[in-house]
């Protein structure tokens, strides 16, 4: 399977074009880069852009407006993660293939329940590297402590997890090895590491998905 990266911002949101991207990402060695608020699509030097749609909402009705609003023609549709009953809403809509910024919320708001409908609607629970690398202190141990209970939730219930760079120019970008060492921090093994970045190639192809429990 390919490997992707779960969120870039090319020009205009960043500030290197989409075919620069594709290109570093070829030496980096993904597959595919999913480009959020980027009308380009196609493939570059061998690599697949994917062009993703970032929901950033108030509440689940407006989730709504807002996936029927800007969401239509987009390959991948993710959302910022809220409150418990938001992120239960949204991930058992079957409306999102992945929820993003889990770290900027409470521990609580991600519970049992959102991880059993994450697992039954193959939904991905993103690991924004840049939210580790651009912090620091309590912020950052804030952030390690929320992806390494995630982790621990979908080893026990089987959903998938994404990684992003969350680059807005080429050189954020993170190769395979760079991301491994990041992800270790939180506990995630080389084998989860890599098949966390199988997700969006899973999401793609659900028909082609392996559901992995680790005891």
């Amino acid at each position: 399977m390919l490997y992707s990266d779960a969120c870039v911002y090319p020009y205009p949101s960043g500030d290197s074009s989409v075919r620069r991207m594709a290109l570093e990402g070829r030496y980096l060695g993904y597959g595919r880069l999913v480009c959020m608020d980027c009308e380009t699509s196609g493939e570059f030097y061998g690599v697949s852009l994917l062009k993703g749609c970032l929901i950033c909402s108030s509440g689940f009705n407006d989730f709504r407006k807002i996936l029927k609003k800007e969401c239509r023609g987009c390959d991948i549709i993710a959302a910022y993660a809220g409150d418990a009953s938001f992120n239960r809403s949204v991930i058992s809509s079957g409306k999102v293939n992945i929820l993003k910024g889990i770290e900027r919320c409470e521990r609580r708001s991600f519970d049992d329940v959102s991880a059993r409908y994450a697992a039954e609607k193959g939904v991905a629970v993103d690991i924004d590297l840049s939210a580790i690398i651009r912090k620091s202190g309590f912020l950052r141990q804030k952030t390690l402590t929320m992806y390494g209970d995630i982790l621990k939730f979908s080893r026990k219930y089987g959903f998938m997890l994404s990684v992003s760079s969350g680059a807005r120019s080429y050189p954020e970008m993170k190769g395979i090895r760079e991301v491994e060492n990041i992800c270790s921090l939180f506990g995630m093994t080389t084998d989860e590491v890599r098949q966390s970045l199988t997700s969006v190639e899973r999401i793609l192809n659900p028909a082609e998905s392996v559901e992995v429990i680790s005891a």
